[in-house]
Protein backbone atom coordinates (compact mmCIF):
# COMPACT_ATOMS: atom_id res chain seq x y z
CA UNK A 1 0.00 0.00 0.00
CA UNK A 2 1.39 3.43 -1.01
CA UNK A 3 1.52 6.59 1.21
CA UNK A 4 -1.07 8.14 -0.65
CA UNK A 5 -3.31 5.52 0.40
CA UNK A 6 -2.51 5.09 3.40
CA UNK A 7 -3.39 8.91 3.97
CA UNK A 8 -6.57 8.42 2.32
CA UNK A 9 -7.57 5.92 4.53
CA UNK A 10 -6.36 7.53 7.74
CA UNK A 11 -8.53 11.26 6.54
CA UNK A 12 -11.47 8.97 5.87
CA UNK A 13 -10.68 7.05 9.44
CA UNK A 14 -10.70 10.60 11.18
CA UNK A 15 -13.60 11.99 9.49
CA UNK A 16 -15.88 8.78 10.16
CA UNK A 17 -14.62 9.26 13.96
CA UNK A 18 -16.11 12.91 13.62
CA UNK A 19 -19.51 11.77 12.47
CA UNK A 20 -19.68 9.87 14.62
CA UNK A 21 -19.07 11.83 17.91
CA UNK A 22 -21.13 14.69 16.15
CA UNK A 23 -23.98 12.42 15.12
CA UNK A 24 -24.11 10.71 18.79
CA UNK A 25 -23.99 13.88 20.61
CA UNK A 26 -26.68 15.22 18.83
CA UNK A 27 -28.91 11.85 18.98
CA UNK A 28 -28.72 12.20 22.30
CA UNK A 29 -29.37 15.85 23.12
CA UNK A 30 -32.18 14.82 20.76
CA UNK A 31 -33.48 12.53 23.32
CA UNK A 32 -32.79 9.38 20.15
CA UNK A 33 -30.59 7.65 22.16
CA UNK A 34 -29.75 6.11 25.62
CA UNK A 35 -26.50 7.39 27.90
CA UNK A 36 -25.60 3.33 27.47
CA UNK A 37 -26.05 3.40 23.49
CA UNK A 38 -24.01 6.99 23.48
CA UNK A 39 -20.96 5.39 25.55
CA UNK A 40 -20.44 2.58 23.03
CA UNK A 41 -20.79 5.33 19.99
CA UNK A 42 -18.49 7.69 22.26
CA UNK A 43 -16.14 4.48 22.26
CA UNK A 44 -16.13 3.73 18.54
CA UNK A 45 -15.36 7.54 17.64
CA UNK A 46 -12.80 7.81 19.44
CA UNK A 47 -10.75 4.01 18.18
CA UNK A 48 -11.62 5.08 14.92
CA UNK A 49 -10.19 9.14 15.34
CA UNK A 50 -7.09 7.62 16.95
CA UNK A 51 -6.59 5.12 14.31
CA UNK A 52 -6.31 7.33 11.83
CA UNK A 53 -4.33 9.78 14.07
CA UNK A 54 -1.67 6.78 14.68
CA UNK A 55 -1.62 5.89 10.51
CA UNK A 56 -0.87 9.71 10.20
CA UNK A 57 1.87 10.19 12.70
CA UNK A 58 3.29 6.55 11.73
CA UNK A 59 3.66 7.73 7.91
CA UNK A 60 5.70 10.76 9.31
Amino acid sequence: MNTKTKANISKLLVIMGTILFVGGAMSYLRGELSAEQISGIGAMALIFVGAGVGMRKAKQ
